[in-house]
């Protein structure tokens, strides 16, 4: 059986595995200690002992972790939410409270978008493109179908992956070049409330009163309460700054926009289609709108599917929530619904089949949505950033050496993950920024702890290693569970 194993998350940071921000705070508190002795030796024990508190705080604050990360990393998320407490910005309200009824309103942010209606050469289909006002980008979404992957055998699965990772290479390469600045595939798994099976054997069976329809009609609908409807959407973001020359030349306006975002999505489509993946083409706006307004309105889910299992859609006006709010620190009321998403952040470090995320499809009850967001980086960059991990490596082992510290086989598997990228970049592979996201909704508190928790065992037998986002769950909410292809931090510099 093929396996995979990921590369652990690098852990490097400015020195000896600190990032710069721990070594400030510890550096503080040695100069905080080194102060409190001084006062202490010219008999001033009070202000000693209050700056000896102060440099150990410094220290526990430079050292210690936090649900699984650094205490200098919180620093921004606690000051940053509460901020948005402070001048209301946990709380939104739409619908007919929203400030700009003629566009597309949602909170946070994703709040920025305006819709553009783009149609095909045939003169009837329609594509909903999500214009951002502020980023200059263009966003569209393509309907894909799964084709049994875990039914299949082991050689079939092996051709699949490899068309999928032809198609990966196509994105960061071929399209990268064109405009492409990142993509996203969502997969939303939700309860079949609708009783669609029960509704589609109904309105295609030919004898409806032989035995073997009354046998079928039993056993689907014993095991109706158990069903689940599985929807693939791959989000594409294209920047606008680099298809202004095109844009130009066809006329400067927002038809010109659409015909050259249009040829690309057709590239696109037929690449994905080369890799025996099945489509349904891009969403229209009506579509589109629909699958955001459900994410925020479970409760709609039911009404916007047709029998086919094709979204209904809904006003691209609408496709906001009606009201979302922050409750505490872990969770989002929006509509209908509360969602928690966690981020995964440590790959499987042993080996794992290529299957290893069936079960959080197969094994949940209630909706999920799990987000892969993926940005290529240009090959300039990828060569810059893989010849400064592969020197900081290097100038790691070599300081511990001199030092004569310990390594740890984590530091040695990580420095091997460096020289694999590095040998994967060399046979022509796209090096990825990426973020893999998971978003638990529920009806009620109750129901969204207990199905947060079955999703964080079943990623933990897998061999993840997941957190909660937070004091960020508006945000992560619009990464995980929005086709908006959100949630990469934006890249600083010149480095990948």
């Amino acid at each position: 059986m093929t396996t995979f194993r990921f590369p652990p998350r690098a852990t490097r940071g400015a020195m000896l595995g600190f990032s710069t921000g721990q070594l400030g705070c510890v550096f503080a508190g040695a100069v905080c200690g080194i102060m409190a002795l001084n006062l202490a030796t010219a008999g001033r024990p009070l202000p000693a002992l209050g700056v000896f508190v102060a440099g150990l705080g410094l220290g526990v604050l430079g050292l210690a972790r936090l649900r699984g990360r650094r205490i200098t990393a919180w620093v921004p998320i606690v000051a940053g939410a509460l901020l948005q407490r402070v001048m209301g910005q946990h709380r939104y309200r739409g619908a007919a409270f929203a400030p700009r009824r003629e566009e597309l309103d949602l909170p946070g942010p994703a709040a920025g978008y305006r819709w553009l209606t783009a149609t095909t050469a045939d003169g009837v289909t329609e594509v909903g493109l999500l214009v951002h006002r502020v980023e200059g980008t263009v966003t569209a979404a393509l309907r894909c179908y799964g084709a049994g992957f875990t039914l299949a055998d082991t050689g079939e699965q092996q051709q699949r992956l490899a068309a999928w990772s032809d198609v990966i290479n196509v994105l960061g390469g071929e399209y990268a070049q064109a405009g492409l600045v990142r993509w996203a595939l969502l997969t939303r798994t939700v309860p079949d409330s609708d009783d669609t099976a029960l509704r589609y054997l109904a309105g295609h069976a030919t004898d409806t009163g032989s035995a073997a329809y009354r046998s079928l009609a039993a056993l689907t609908a014993a095991a109706a309460p158990a069903a689940q409807r599985h929807e693939i959407y791959l989000t594409v973001v294209l920047d606008r700054r680099r298809l202004a020359a095109e844009v130009k030349d066809s006329g400067g306006t927002d038809t010109a926009l659409a015909v050259v975002v249009l040829e690309r999505l057709a590239g696109i489509e037929a690449a994905v289609r080369e890799a025996d993946i099945g489509t349904g083409g891009w969403l229209s706006p009506r579509v589109y709108a629909g699958v955001l307004r459900s994410q925020f309105d479970p409760d709609m889910l039911a009404h916007t599917i047709t029998d086919d299992g094709t979204p209904a859609g809904a006003a691209p006006q609408a496709a906001g929530p009606a009201a979302t709010e922050q409750v505490g620190w872990s969770y989002l009321r929006h509509d209908s619904g509360l969602s928690q998403t966690l981020w995964i952040y440590e790959m499987p470090r042993q080996p794992v089949p290529m299957s290893w995320l069936t079960g959080l499809f197969a094994r949940t009850v209630g909706r999920v949505a799990v987000t892969l967001v993926a940005e290529p980086v240009p090959p300039q960059l990828a060569a810059l950033a893989t010849r400064r991990d592969k020197v900081a490596a290097a100038g790691e082992r070599a300081t511990k050496a001199r030092l004569q510290l310990v390594r740890t086989a984590r530091e040695d598997a990580e420095e091997a993950a460096v020289h694999q990228i590095d040998a994967e970049q060399a046979a022509g592979h796209v090096r990825y920024r990426y973020a893999l996201l998971v978003t638990v909704t529920a009806a009620t508190l109750e129901q969204l702890q207990r199905h947060a928790r079955v999703a964080r065992q079943i990623l933990s037998r897998a061999g993840c290693e997941c957190i909660v986002l937070y004091g960020e769950q508006d945000q992560a909410f619009a990464a995980g569970a929005l086709p908006l292809a959100r949630g990469l931090k934006p890249r600083s510099g010149v480095w990948a």
